[in-house]
């Protein structure tokens, strides 16, 4: 691809998720992204080159066959809203944002479930990757509080003084982004906002600190502000349930913008169907432009000038502009750049010890006690095995990643043993199980298949 690279700088690099078309007109709604492209973005080629060192090094351990790490993301939503009933309007629900906290560990850990219906091709369907990044809905406020709603921050604009909505992009930028930050080190900070404009969402690029290594100097810095950091989505585009609006109402919106913020490209290289573009990911196909909708017949085959043969191109893709409907994978090769980026990235890495998911982020000290669950994955049935040095009493609790409790065994006087749990009635997705007793808690992390 042709690199013509104009003088914006990558400090102000933003991924904006927007309509060709306008809402009120009544017609029909096409996703389509303002993202500064890669030959927009002046200092892209040298974000590459780390990137792509950052994966060679990665695999070079242990002869290539390092295991990745599974990493869980506390997030935050800041609900922007002037006064209106929960769940009215921009001021969306709790069931909302855990529609989407759902989402995001469904297609993350490849466990959704509308998959095999949207990828039917082999050639596809051997790409697809479990991109081990889990979401979790924060419970402790930066205050150290526990919070009423978990994963919820809801914001009274009058109570900061900022004007009524719609907001414009720069008025979330210079004005609300940074009053009502969290910290970013530990926090995924997500603003639900009134835009107006066509905008479905936007993030904010990775930065590369120059003690990273491999070390990129002119990078440093490179991302943004820290109090910017994350994602905004317009009210309408969040979660599958309450205001979220077809064609983009199965949450799908965020798991794209989210890979923008964990460092992926567009899938077809933004190079206007040249062919010549790229996305630095190797084993996405060769596309010579976006896709909007999808097929009639789920699962068909999708050609054009780049990929002229089956399988097709991947419009599957969660990279590509599709509809909500048949957006349902990221490939290996993206799974490599976004692990890359949870090792290495400022900001990034740390969320990997954030503890403020609360007690299933947290595990204490119980020396007295030891616990093993499995398999886990499970396909449902589960064994807790706990040993303890004395009798007492305790509590084994299976969470979600919402922090609801969806089974609970409590053993009187006990010193343990092997308890099986029945967890197939239950959604498939990350869970948390915790032994507690009056001495501490103890907690793992399950795969529900």
């Amino acid at each position: 691809m042709k690199k013509i690279f104009t003088t914006l700088s990558l400090s102000s690099l933003m991924f904006f998720g927007a309509f060709a078309q306008n809402t009120d007109n009544n017609q029909i709604l096409k996703r389509k992204c303002g993202t500064p492209t890669y030959k927009e973005v002046e200092q892209a080629e040298a974000y590459e080159k780390w990137v792509q060192e950052a994966i060679r090094k990665d695999n070079q351990f242990a002869n290539g066959k390092k295991t990745s790490t599974v990493y869980t993301i506390p997030v935050v939503f800041h609900i922007i809203h002037t006064g209106q009933a929960v769940g009215t309007s921009m001021n969306i629900s709790q069931a909302q944002v855990n529609s989407q906290i759902t989402v995001l560990n469904n297609d993350f850990r490849k466990l959704n479930t509308d998959f095999s219906t949207h990828v039917t091709q082999p050639g596809l369907a051997s790409l697809a990757a479990d991109v081990e990044i889990n979401f979790c809905a924060a419970k402790v406020a930066p205050s150290g509080t526990v919070m009423a709603e978990p994963g919820i921050d809801r914001i009274l604009c009058s109570s900061k003084g900022w004007t009524n909505p719609p907001h414009t992009m720069s008025y979330i930028e210079g004005t609300i982004k940074p009053n009502s930050s969290w910290d970013p080190t530990k926090y995924l900070n997500i603003w639900i906002v009134y835009m107006n404009d066509g905008t479905l969402g936007y993030a904010q690029f990775p930065t590369v600190p120059s003690a990273s290594t491999p070390t990129i100097g002119d990078m440093a810095g490179a991302g943004g502000a820290a109090n910017r950091d994350g994602v905004v989505f317009d009210y309408r585009y969040i979660g599958t349930t309450g205001t979220a609006t077809a064609p983009y109402n199965k949450g799908r919106t965020a798991v794209h913008e989210i890979g923008h913020w964990l460092g992926l490209w567009h899938i077809w290289g933004d190079d206007g169907t040249s062919c010549s573009g790229t996305d630095y990911v190797t084993d996405t196909p060769n596309q010579a432009d976006e896709n909007y909708t999808c097929p009639t017949t789920n699962g068909a085959v999708r050609t054009d000038a780049c990929t002229t043969t089956s399988p097709g191109v991947n419009y599957q893709n969660y990279m590509d502009y599709s509809d909500d409907k048949c957006m349902v994978m990221f490939t290996a090769g993206q799974k490599a750049r976004m692990q890359a980026c949870m090792q290495y990235c400022a900001r990034r890495t740390s969320l990997a010890t954030s503890t403020v998911c609360s007690v299933v982020s947290v595990e204490e000290n119980m020396s007295n006690v030891n616990m093993e669950v499995y398999p886990n994955p499970t396909n449902g049935e589960l064994y807790v095995d706990i040993t303890t040095l004395d009798v007492q009493d305790f509590t084994i609790s299976v969470v979600n990643t919402l922090g609801q409790t969806v089974k609970e065994v409590k053993q009187v006087q006990s010193n343990g043993g092997k308890i099986k749990i029945d967890l197939s009635d239950k959604n498939t997705g990350v869970y948390f199980v915790t032994v507690k007793s009056k001495s501490g808690s103890k907690v793992k992390r399950i795969v529900l298949q």
